[in-house]
């Protein structure tokens, strides 16, 4: 997938590095296009002034270096999904040398200001070792706790050695960044601080949804068929096995549609068991990701969000903020969710059609509700206003500029406290 703007190994012109333009290089391993944390960061750099340069994975039909709306994306590598942890940790290794020497090779020309790296892995952020020693400053991004995000997929680590590993490499990559951040309060306070960082020693770019691109939408017309959406990661434990045994529950399915969008190690499962619960008809799989710019396109016809995280005993779901979520309620889609920590944290009782995790049979409840009596959507429309003030990403997105700044060393935004850069 690309994008219609592109153009191959174009270099930064001499020109503007004589006029002092600071450059910023994010490592991010995902695919840039539709990862919207990168691509929000990336976008707020460029608009703040800085020259962009990205590093991420491949597509097939991808080139190996393009500009997507003024960012520079260099694509090395495609993405593993599967069931091996010794294929992750290769992949990951892979990665991270590749990183190593492209960031290295591009520093003599680029001269960065700031090398921004995404978790996971976290490790990743001793890519940045070339330009960190020449003046750089490493801003490591924590999306996901990695201890905790693999223990939810690979359930035998919770006690393993493999755990405390993960531990070490986040203490590492922490120390070594110049200044670390996260994606909400809840997981700031209740996985990092709780396990022993300092909370001056973690900032917070909550990761809300662009609200110059999810924008509210008119509400569709149902004509007798409300239409449910679910689009993000097709991972058994963001609750898509409980979301098809609802919808297998539900009494009267002719009067819904459901359109899953997304791609993920659970996409063949899903698949099988939509045929299995003969409910193939209802759900539409749409098993590819998109740019991010084309989500709200394809959510426009469409009625409720769906979040069925599976949270069980994970600690990472319990304190996850879906974005999709928070994309819904910009879009003025009510929403049916779970409640974790932090779901609870940044909405209230009444902005959500909440259900307990895991179970199918409320689940089915919530969706036959709505189905049966679609008018009760307009009241939770008008309730979607005051939370979209609060769930903005410009406000977030001018403490992540004032960051850079710092970090760049520019001007008087340049603070240092005990040698290390604050948020």
């Amino acid at each position: 997938m690309t994008s219609s703007n592109q153009s191959v190994n174009v270099p930064l012109s001499p020109r503007l590095l004589s006029q002092g333009v600071s450059t910023v290089l994010m490592l991010a391993y995902t695919h840039y296009e539709s990862d919207p944390r990168v691509i929000r960061a990336a976008e707020a750099a460029l608009e703040a002034g800085f020259s962009v340069d990205v590093i991420a994975l491949r597509r097939p039909s991808q080139l190996s270096t393009e500009i997507v709306r003024g960012v520079r994306v260099y694509h090395v590598q495609a993405r593993y999904r599967g069931s091996s942890r010794l294929r992750y940790v290769w992949e990951y290794m892979r990665f991270f040398v590749l990183c190593t020497l492209m960031s290295a090779s591009l520093f003599l020309s680029k001269r960065y200001k700031v090398v921004h790296v995404h978790n996971m892995p976290d490790a990743l952020a001793f890519a940045a070792l070339v330009p960190k020693l020449f003046g750089a400053k490493v801003l490591l991004d924590i999306h996901d706790p990695m201890p905790e995000t693999y223990g939810s997929k690979f359930r035998n680590l919770a006690t393993h050695i493999v755990r405390r590993l993960l531990l070490l490499q986040e203490r590492l990559s922490v120390a070594f960044a110049d200044a670390t951040i996260t994606v909400s309060d809840p997981l700031k306070d209740g996985v990092l601080v709780a396990r022993g960082y300092r909370p001056e020693q973690i900032g917070v770019i909550a990761n809300f949804a662009d609200d110059h691109i999810f924008r509210p939408l008119e509400m569709p017309a149902t004509n007798g068929v409300v239409r449910f959406v679910f689009h993000g990661t097709i991972l058994e434990r963001n609750g898509l096995r409980t979301l098809v045994e609802a919808v297998a529950l539900v009494r009267d399915p002719q009067k819904m549609r459901v359109r899953i969008i997304g791609e993920g190690d659970f996409s063949a499962t899903l698949h099988a068991l939509i045929q299995d619960r003969g409910v193939n008809d209802v759900i539409e799989l749409f098993n590819q990701a998109y740019p991010l710019y084309e989500i709200p396109k394809l959510l426009a016809d469409c009625h409720v969000g769906l979040v069925p995280l599976d949270i069980g005993d994970s600690t990472v779901a319990n304190f996850a903020l879906p974005l999709k979520l928070v994309e819904y309620t910009c879009l003025g889609l009510p929403s049916i969710s779970v409640r974790n920590e932090a779901i609870n944290y940044y909405f209230g009782s009444d902005e959500c059609m909440f259900f307990r995790s895991g179970d199918a049979a409320a689940l089915a409840q919530l969706i036959t509700e709505v189905v049966e009596n679609p008018a009760r959507l307009m009241d939770f429309r008008k309730r979607l206003e005051p939370i979209r003030e609060r769930l903005q990403w410009s406000k977030e997105k001018e403490k992540y500029i004032a960051l850079l700044h710092k970090l760049g060393g520019e001007g008087k935004h340049q603070t240092a406290l005990g040698g290390r850069t604050h948020v």
